[in-house]
Parts: C-alpha cells; structure tokens; sequence
C-alpha cells in the first residue's frame, strides 16, 4: 500500500492531457500522474479475424497502473492496434468479427475496472470508412470512453471526421510525422507552416479537421516527445537526405543538440542542430512542447492535448510542470488578474466587481488544499483570490525549505526530510485589501512515513489522499 502513495498535487489538469505507455516502458511509478488525465497502455493486437493478441502488454499491468491512477483520477485505457490496411479491411468489413472483438475488448477493460478504449488503426483504406464509425459505436455499448488515434493528413479519405467524432469522446491527432522517416529533414511536429516549409502542420491539421465536422471540444492534438536525425548532404535548411532517418528520443536528442550547438525554427517552432556536417536533427523539446501546448488548449481551444510516448523525456521533468502551468486553470474564474489600473480582467461590464476600500475589508484567498508528497519530490503550491496583485509565500512550520517562486501566485519546494510543512500565502488587491490563508503538506519518507509517526503507520496519511480529487466528468 505504501508503494502506491504518490504525492497529489494542489492542481491538475482542466484539459485532457493523454499519454501512451509502450509495453517497453514498464516504470509506472516515475510517470507525472498529477499532470496527466489518461493514459492509454500500448498495445493489444487486433488481428484479422477479429481475435486479439499480445494481451499480456496489458493484463500485466493494467493492474498496477489502476492503483496510481486512482489516486490522481488518472483514466486506463487500453491501445488496441492493427497497421496493416488488409487485415483491418477483413476484419472491419465483418460485423461478425467486429462483435467478436468488441466483446474481447469489453471484458478485458471492465474486468479490471478501466476506462475505455484507444483505437489506433493505421493504413485505414476509404472502403472501410463507414466500417470504422460503426466498430467506433459498438465499443461505446460496451466501454465508458472510447477514442481515436487520428492521422495528421488523411492522405486515402479515409476518416470520417465529424461521425467519428460524434460516436466517440475524442480524436487524438497524431500531430507527428510531416517530415518523416523517408523524407527530407525538417520539423517533425511544425506548429504553422509556410515560407520554407509547406503548409501541412498543427495548425493546418487542427483547421481541417473543424472544417470537415470535428468540433473542437473533441479533438485532442498529440505531439511527439521525440525527433529525426537525417544523414544529408551538407547543413542547408531545408536540407537533403541521403537515406532514411533514426527516430531519437527527447531524452537524447535534448543533450546532443545542447553539445552540438542548439538552433530554433520559429516559424514551426522547432529546435534543431547538426550533430555534424552531413546530419540534421530536427526534434521538440521543452520549449517547444510548451508552445504547442499552449496553441492547443488557449489558442486552439480544443478538448486537450497528448504524447508520444511517455517516458521519451527521460529526466527534463520540467516539461510536465510546463504542460500543468498550460492547462490548469489559475484564474479562479475572476477574468484575469485586473492589469495595471486594477480592474477584473474582462468580466464584460463597466464597474469594477470589487470596490475601492481602505483596507478594512478582508480579501477572500486560498493557499489551496492539503497535499501528500515523499521526500525529494516537487511540490507545487498554486493559490487564489478573488482580486490578486501581490503574491507572498512563506513557511511557518516544519523543517526549512527553500521556495521557489514565492513572489507569485504558484510556488513549489523540494524537501529533504519527512514531516508536516505549512505554508501562508499573503495576497494584497489593488484596491488594497488584504487576505491569507495556510496549506498543510505531509511528506513521507522513503519508507512511506513522516518524520515521528510509527513505523507502519501509513493510515495517519489516508485523509490527505481524499482530499483533493477532480470530478468524474473532468
């Protein structure tokens, strides 16, 4: 039980965030639960007639993911594949063989108390269009959620957006993949296209899939945590490839490009390098995963955004605190934060919603709710008020720690040494008014207790699990 407790942030995800876990990434307990809201866990086989295989990708560890996920209100689905256009077209095309699977899929998701189902077919011909929709129906009778791995360009017609759409709860885009393994070098994931580069990228994708009936609250645009190394002819931009491109993982590619000199495309926001005078590595790294994200969830307004694969960004965390500044919602609905002449940011009226004072009259703030942490894990405090223009963080018990950020609305800390931390945070409105509030946070150590609490004793930490915990419907 101890081994389960993971540290819940104060803040999750507003937008889907959705995650594949290959069957070679087995560390579950490492993956940033609290920045994600599903995780879809690759792959079970459909085969031709209808059969699955390779269930043990997920039977082996559906299990242990459930026990993570339940405490950060992670969904579980299952990836189920098929990338060969006759198998899926034998196999579609029968309603037999589609009931049989759907059956399979069924029991192998609600057996272990799962969410749903990820379908990714690739290679999809256009005779099989109306087939997918109805194999896309017929799982939502027997699963809670079912969505969609989607092409970037539907280059055979294919996909029927706006049915597919409608008959699942979300498309995931495979943004990824418009220089590819066989082409030229270039931006794998390119945000806008044009100037250089054709007009094939996210931005271009996103607007095709409205135009053709997706509605946005159902499309959740998915980027690669990986890039391209092309052997070339020299290091022009845009370049010539002398053969096939290897697939290099964030986690790699982010150090050789700092060693080889890093350089940024800002049309497609990219970062890039050559790692010599006859390769081109075009990859997305923190800073451009951030971007992309942004363009999703704020500019976009679309249901959410995803990756391939997790695990690819190894040790560069940051890039998941990135993606929770991007996509949870800090402004407590108040409209912003009030600019410079202390108004409420945009509630579309005339008056201020908070009058003038002296200062007499308190302001309402929130240090947020009690949060479970294990020693050496970042902890992110996020805080509210009604009307906010001075932030301040502060310690007023348990063993010292440095914060970080503590000028502002959301702050964060690392602690050396289990034991129960609080935190105040004092909020001053332009108009003057004042308010605080405290957080509790309990960390264990690494044997699953605080500092002084019994060995064992890992019900003392139950009520903070309960506390924080979003929606169903969220």
């Amino acid at each position: 039980m101890l081994a389960l407790m993971l540290a819940l942030a104060n803040a999750q995800p507003d937008a889907v965030v959705y995650g594949y876990l290959a069957y070679w990434a087995d560390d579950l307990e490492s993956l940033r639960w609290d920045a994600l809201t599903h995780v879809a866990i690759f792959n079970v086989g459909i085969e031709s007639d209808g059969s699955l295989s390779s269930t043990s990708n997920w039977t082996s560890r559906v299990d242990e993911a459930m026990s993570y996920a339940e405490l950060h209100d992670v969904k579980i689905d299952l990836c189920v594949t098929n990338f060969s256009s006759s198998s899926i077209d034998s196999f579609l095309s029968s309603p037999s063989k589609r009931a049989s699977a759907v059956s399979e899929l069924g029991d192998l998701v609600n057996d272990h108390g799962a969410n749903g189902v990820n379908v990714d077919f690739e290679g999809m011909s256009s005779d099989n269009k109306q087939d997918l929709v109805d194999f896309i129906e017929e799982l939502k009778q027997v699963v809670d959620e079912v969505t969609l791995a989607t092409p970037a360009v539907d280059w055979s017609g294919a996909y029927d957006y706006d049915a597919l759409a409608n008959a699942s709860d979300g498309l995931f885009i495979m943004g990824y993949g418009y220089h590819w393994s066989g082409g030229d070098p270039g931006p794998v994931a390119p945000l806008y296209g044009g100037g250089i580069w054709s007009d094939y990228s996210l931005d271009w994708t996103v607007e095709d899939y409205v135009y053709y009936g997706a509605p946005r609250d159902k499309i959740i645009l998915g980027l690669p945590l990986y890039g391209r190394n092309w052997p070339t002819t020299n290091n022009d931009v845009p370049g010539d490839a002398t053969a096939d491109s290897s697939a290099v993982v964030m986690s790699s590619a982010i150090p050789e490009c700092e060693a080889a000199g890093r350089y940024y495309d800002e049309q497609t926001e990219t970062p890039y390098c050559f790692p010599s005078s006859t390769e081109q590595l075009w990859y997305d790294d923190v800073g451009s995963i951030a971007a992309k994200v942004d363009y999703a969830v704020n500019d976009a307004g679309l249901l959410g955004t995803g990756v391939w694969a997790l695990h690819y960004e190894g040790d560069y965390d940051e890039l998941w605190d990135e993606v929770l500044d991007l996509t949870v919602d800090l402004s407590g609905g108040d409209g912003g934060d009030g600019g410079d002449d202390g108004g409420d940011g945009g509630d579309g009226g005339d008056e201020e919603e908070y009058p003038e004072n002296d200062g007499s009259s308190a302001l309402a703030v929130s240090a947020g709710e009690s949060v479970l942490a294990y020693v050496e894990q970042e902890v992110l405090l996020v805080g509210d008020a009604e009307e906010g223009e001075h932030w301040s963080w502060s310690q007023v018990a348990g063993p010292s720690v440095a914060l970080d950020g503590d000028r502002s609305r959301t702050s964060s800390f690392v602690a050396e040494e289990g034991g129960t931390y609080t935190f105040q945070l004092d909020v001053e409105a332009s108009d003057g008014r004042r308010g605080s509030d405290q957080v509790d946070v309990q960390v264990l150590d690494k044997a699953g207790c605080a500092t002084g609490a019994p060995a064992g004793a890992w019900w003392l930490a139950l009520p903070f699990l309960l506390i924080y915990r979003r929606s169903p419907e969220s």
